[in-house]
């Protein structure tokens, strides 16, 4: 009975596993999970805790640094379902948002945060499009995330903070200084803020002859000289699997020139120029100026 169960699951498993390389391909899919099977059967998992379909694992978690998110709707949604009590004030005129939970097991007792202008202006975050165009509407998603995260931890299955809160949790902490290479790629990579990608309908331009010149410069720097490893550079600071130097575009190269710069801690000559083992080359032609 044992084996029948055994070999059971690892038909599940490896079924699993197909369906997971299968849906990493798909162009529709998050860019965290493209070309990472093993993070798409992961997230689907942490979904299916949460009573979520596969589909919706995909697109209401995200993986920011390492760390899955979700939306303080899906948050507040698995508060609920546990059985806890939250309740949502909202004051439009005092612009701030007070979140209280009560527990299933502890109804005698009240969990409360509250989110304000001082609140966001301390943690520098008034300047920040989303708080000038929707204010009350980001403290009300704190303060339901910080609330939650104090009265039921146990409820948000290790999905704790949303996106925006990730990346300004990044901005706010101070990064610890690289000390070889390779923790300096690292650091660019994860300091590097990823462009939206072009509509079919756009031309897009592929890196130049000078870009890639640049970036092999500037990865040789930092100690990456084989072709594997700068494909593995390169994959790391835009976040996608670089298979080859010919796929990535001009603003792509443009980002992780500007990533491996601060690496190595170089600064470009001027715009529209680019410098490759030491000499001026105009970056739309290739041509060594001068």
């Amino acid at each position: 009975m044992t084996e029948i169960e055994l070999h059971a699951g690892g038909n599940e498993l490896a079924q699993q596993m197909d369906y997971a390389r299968a849906v990493s391909s798909g162009d529709l899919l998050p860019q965290a999970y493209r070309g990472k099977p093993a993070n798409v059967l992961l997230a689907i998992g942490l979904g299916q805790s949460m009573g979520l379909s596969p589909a919706e694992s995909l697109y209401r978690i995200d993986v920011i640094q390492g760390k899955p998110t979700a939306s303080a709707e899906l948050i507040a949604a698995n508060v609920r379902k546990a059985g806890h009590k939250l309740r949502v004030r909202v004051d439009d005129q005092a612009v701030s948002a007070t979140a209280t939970i009560i527990r299933a097991d502890d109804e005698g007792y009240e969990h409360t945060v509250t989110r304000d202008q001082a609140w966001a202006k301390q943690m520098g975050l008034l300047n920040k499009d989303n708080y000038k165009k929707q204010p009350t509407t980001m403290l009300q998603w704190r303060a339901i995330t910080a609330v939650a995260r104090q009265a039921c931890p146990e409820a948000l299955y290790g999905v704790a903070y949303t996106p925006d809160e990730m990346f300004d949790l990044r901005d706010e902490r101070p990064t610890p200084a690289a000390t070889t290479g390779r923790d300096r790629l690292m650091q660019a990579a994860a300091e590097a803020v990823p462009e939206p990608e072009p509509t079919p309908a756009q031309s897009v331009a592929m890196m130049t002859k000078a870009q890639q010149g640049k970036v092999f410069a500037l990865l040789g720097e930092l100690g990456v000289e084989s072709d594997e490893q700068r494909r593995a550079g390169a994959s790391q600071v835009l976040g996608r699997d670089v298979t080859s130097f010919t796929t990535i575009t001009k603003a792509e190269a443009a980002r992780l020139i500007d990533s491996l710069e601060q690496a190595v801690g170089t600064q470009q000559p001027s715009e529209d120029d680019e410098v490759v083992q030491g000499e001026l080359v105009d970056e739309e032609t290739g041509e060594v100026q001068g």
